[in-house]
């Protein structure tokens, strides 16, 4: 599961090797994109806006970033490194599968609520995925997660708290899937992300998990 996390960074790409200052700089750049895209989306945020809320020379960006859709990427990346590194820090307090598919659940939710820019993640795959040579870089993002959900399914099988005869895959796209959905539906309602997920969790609680014993 670990390992899955990790793979969430992807591949990375062809950037000049880090300096502490560089590096410094390149975080100011995503940190102030991931603001931006969330707020516009790609198509409407200016790059001269991104580059002087990071507080970076235009020559300071293009030397980590070609271009716009570069940056996208590497925002996207980021995003979903920081996350991973949250969601395992919180699954990793649980011992059984149930457990810490309940704490990742509570994890995603509280990076939506606390993350400010976590409105990028959508956005970006919304917009990249209408170019076709760009889906294959964004597929991998979402693959990972439901590779990771489908394992933590597999195990809860194994310990007797989820169905048997149910494919473990099948029920990770659909967590997957409605929690995507779920995300953009609140978004665009402006309504709170919390007890949409909660109450669509508790209802796949019940559809998946093995009937209590009398």
């Amino acid at each position: 599961m670990e390992q899955k996390l990790r793979d969430l960074g992807g591949s990375q790409p062809n950037v000049a090797a880090p300096t502490d200052r560089g590096e410094a700089t390149r975080r100011q750049i995503l940190e102030a994109a991931g603001r931006a895209f969330a707020d516009r989306g790609i198509a409407g945020a200016s790059l001269n806006d991104i580059i002087k809320a990071a507080g970076v020379t235009k020559g300071g960006f293009y030397f980590h970033f070609p271009s716009k859709e570069a940056l996208a990427l590497a925002v996207l990346r980021n995003k979903q490194e920081q996350w991973a590194g949250r969601v395992m820090s919180a699954t990793m307090r649980h011992g059984s599968a149930i457990e810490q598919l309940d704490a990742m659940v509570d994890a995603l939710i509280e990076l939506h609520e606390q993350d400010p820019s976590a409105q990028a993640i959508g956005r970006i795959c919304q917009e990249l995925a209408e170019d076709p040579e760009m889906v294959p870089q964004l597929a991998p993002q979402f693959e990972v997660w439901v590779e990771m959900t489908a394992s933590l399914f597999a195990r809860a099988q194994e310990e007797g708290s989820v169905r048997t005869d149910l494919d473990s895959g099948a029920m990770a796209e659909v967590a997957v899937a409605a929690f995507v959905g779920l995300e953009m539906m609140s978004k665009v309602e402006g309504k709170p992300l919390r007890p949409r997920v909660r109450r669509y969790a508790d209802l796949l609680t019940r559809v998946f998990s093995l009937p209590s014993k009398s």
